[in-house]
Protein backbone atom coordinates (compact mmCIF):
# COMPACT_ATOMS: atom_id res chain seq x y z
CA UNK A 1 0.00 0.00 0.00
CA UNK A 2 1.25 3.65 -1.11
CA UNK A 3 0.98 7.26 0.94
CA UNK A 4 -1.92 8.85 -0.37
CA UNK A 5 -2.00 11.74 -2.76
CA UNK A 6 -4.25 14.68 -3.50
CA UNK A 7 -5.58 14.26 -6.84
CA UNK A 8 -8.56 17.02 -5.97
CA UNK A 9 -10.33 19.48 -3.98
CA UNK A 10 -13.58 20.05 -3.07
CA UNK A 11 -15.41 23.32 -4.39
CA UNK A 12 -19.24 24.29 -3.71
CA UNK A 13 -22.01 22.56 -3.89
CA UNK A 14 -24.19 22.21 -7.25
CA UNK A 15 -27.71 21.90 -6.96
CA UNK A 16 -29.92 20.37 -4.94
CA UNK A 17 -28.71 16.56 -5.26
CA UNK A 18 -25.34 16.57 -3.70
CA UNK A 19 -22.68 17.26 -6.68
CA UNK A 20 -19.68 18.98 -5.96
CA UNK A 21 -17.60 20.99 -7.76
CA UNK A 22 -14.10 19.39 -7.84
CA UNK A 23 -10.60 21.37 -9.04
CA UNK A 24 -8.13 18.69 -10.46
CA UNK A 25 -5.63 18.37 -12.63
CA UNK A 26 -7.14 14.70 -13.86
CA UNK A 27 -10.91 15.00 -14.32
CA UNK A 28 -10.15 11.74 -16.29
CA UNK A 29 -9.95 10.08 -12.90
CA UNK A 30 -13.26 10.78 -11.74
CA UNK A 31 -15.17 8.30 -13.42
CA UNK A 32 -18.46 5.78 -12.15
CA UNK A 33 -16.78 3.28 -9.81
CA UNK A 34 -13.60 5.05 -8.99
CA UNK A 35 -12.99 5.47 -5.23
CA UNK A 36 -11.29 8.55 -3.64
CA UNK A 37 -10.94 9.16 0.19
CA UNK A 38 -11.60 12.46 1.69
CA UNK A 39 -8.85 14.60 4.25
CA UNK A 40 -11.41 14.48 7.07
CA UNK A 41 -10.59 10.27 6.08
CA UNK A 42 -14.33 9.45 4.68
CA UNK A 43 -14.77 6.63 1.38
CA UNK A 44 -16.58 7.91 -1.72
CA UNK A 45 -17.18 6.30 -4.92
CA UNK A 46 -17.74 8.79 -8.05
CA UNK A 47 -21.23 7.83 -9.76
CA UNK A 48 -20.91 10.66 -12.70
CA UNK A 49 -18.81 13.35 -13.34
CA UNK A 50 -19.11 15.93 -16.22
CA UNK A 51 -17.03 18.93 -16.82
CA UNK A 52 -18.08 22.48 -16.31
CA UNK A 53 -16.41 25.57 -16.19
CA UNK A 54 -12.79 25.51 -14.74
CA UNK A 55 -14.14 22.23 -12.86
CA UNK A 56 -15.28 19.03 -12.91
CA UNK A 57 -18.87 18.29 -11.17
CA UNK A 58 -19.25 15.07 -9.35
CA UNK A 59 -21.65 12.85 -7.89
CA UNK A 60 -20.74 10.67 -4.80
CA UNK A 61 -22.58 7.28 -4.21
CA UNK A 62 -22.33 8.48 -0.80
CA UNK A 63 -23.65 11.90 -1.50
CA UNK A 64 -27.17 12.52 -1.58
CA UNK A 65 -28.77 15.83 -0.92
CA UNK A 66 -26.82 19.63 -1.48
CA UNK A 67 -26.45 20.13 2.67
CA UNK A 68 -23.97 16.78 2.67
CA UNK A 69 -22.48 17.91 -0.40
CA UNK A 70 -21.73 21.57 1.61
CA UNK A 71 -19.95 19.82 4.46
CA UNK A 72 -17.15 18.95 1.67
CA UNK A 73 -16.11 22.09 0.76
CA UNK A 74 -12.22 22.65 0.78
CA UNK A 75 -11.96 18.87 1.46
CA UNK A 76 -9.09 17.10 0.03
CA UNK A 77 -9.90 14.10 -2.33
CA UNK A 78 -6.43 11.28 -2.54
CA UNK A 79 -6.31 8.02 -3.75
CA UNK A 80 -3.55 5.88 -3.50
CA UNK A 81 -0.22 6.73 -5.64
CA UNK A 82 -0.09 3.56 -7.30
CA UNK A 83 -4.10 3.76 -8.16
CA UNK A 84 -2.95 7.08 -9.84
CA UNK A 85 -3.94 7.51 -13.61
CA UNK A 86 -0.94 7.28 -16.05
CA UNK A 87 0.73 10.52 -17.35
CA UNK A 88 2.25 11.09 -20.51
CA UNK A 89 6.06 10.82 -20.97
CA UNK A 90 6.98 14.56 -20.42
CA UNK A 91 3.87 15.01 -17.19
CA UNK A 92 4.60 14.28 -13.96
CA UNK A 93 3.08 14.32 -10.18
CA UNK A 94 3.88 17.57 -8.22
CA UNK A 95 3.57 15.38 -5.11
CA UNK A 96 6.90 12.96 -6.81
CA UNK A 97 9.11 16.17 -6.93
CA UNK A 98 8.91 16.14 -2.84
CA UNK A 99 13.10 14.37 -1.66
CA UNK A 100 14.52 14.78 -5.27
CA UNK A 101 17.75 16.31 -5.77
CA UNK A 102 18.32 19.58 -7.14
CA UNK A 103 21.32 20.51 -9.64
CA UNK A 104 22.47 22.88 -11.79
CA UNK A 105 22.94 22.23 -14.98
CA UNK A 106 25.98 20.94 -14.45
CA UNK A 107 24.94 19.01 -12.43
CA UNK A 108 26.13 20.89 -8.69
CA UNK A 109 24.11 19.80 -5.99
CA UNK A 110 21.60 22.64 -4.67
CA UNK A 111 20.08 20.97 -1.74
CA UNK A 112 16.84 18.87 -1.91
CA UNK A 113 13.20 19.67 -2.85
CA UNK A 114 11.47 19.66 0.39
CA UNK A 115 7.66 20.96 -0.70
CA UNK A 116 5.92 22.59 -3.45
CA UNK A 117 3.88 25.61 -3.31
CA UNK A 118 1.02 26.03 -5.23
CA UNK A 119 -0.47 29.34 -6.15
CA UNK A 120 -2.79 30.59 -8.62
CA UNK A 121 -0.23 32.97 -9.61
CA UNK A 122 3.28 30.58 -9.55
CA UNK A 123 4.48 27.44 -8.05
CA UNK A 124 7.60 27.15 -6.40
CA UNK A 125 10.01 24.43 -5.48
CA UNK A 126 11.05 24.81 -2.02
CA UNK A 127 14.94 23.59 -1.94
CA UNK A 128 16.79 22.61 1.18
CA UNK A 129 19.94 23.63 0.85
CA UNK A 130 21.21 22.25 3.98
CA UNK A 131 21.17 25.59 5.88
CA UNK A 132 18.47 27.39 4.20
CA UNK A 133 14.98 27.26 2.88
CA UNK A 134 15.08 29.03 -0.90
CA UNK A 135 12.05 29.08 -2.55
CA UNK A 136 12.55 28.67 -6.70
CA UNK A 137 9.82 30.01 -8.93
CA UNK A 138 8.35 26.96 -11.10
CA UNK A 139 9.44 28.49 -14.59
CA UNK A 140 10.58 26.75 -17.38
CA UNK A 141 13.14 29.43 -17.86
CA UNK A 142 14.53 28.09 -14.30
CA UNK A 143 12.77 24.83 -13.67
CA UNK A 144 14.72 23.23 -16.64
CA UNK A 145 14.52 19.67 -16.69
CA UNK A 146 12.52 17.13 -14.12
CA UNK A 147 13.99 13.91 -13.84
CA UNK A 148 13.00 10.94 -12.37
CA UNK A 149 16.03 11.13 -9.80
CA UNK A 150 16.47 14.93 -9.53
CA UNK A 151 15.35 18.30 -10.98
CA UNK A 152 17.50 20.81 -12.70
CA UNK A 153 17.93 24.55 -11.86
CA UNK A 154 19.13 27.54 -13.87
CA UNK A 155 19.04 30.01 -10.89
CA UNK A 156 19.12 33.84 -11.62
CA UNK A 157 22.41 35.13 -9.83
CA UNK A 158 21.88 35.59 -6.49
CA UNK A 159 18.94 33.07 -5.76
CA UNK A 160 21.18 30.36 -3.77
CA UNK A 161 23.56 33.29 -2.26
Amino acid sequence: MTEPVVIGSCGRAHGIQGEVAVYTDVPEAFQPGFGVVTGAGGALTVSSARPHKDHILVSFEEVLDRTTAEAMRNLELLVEADRRPPLASDEFWVSDLVGLQAQDPEGAQLGIVASVVTTDAQDRLVVDTGHDRVEVPFVPEIVTDVLDTHVVIDPPAGLFD
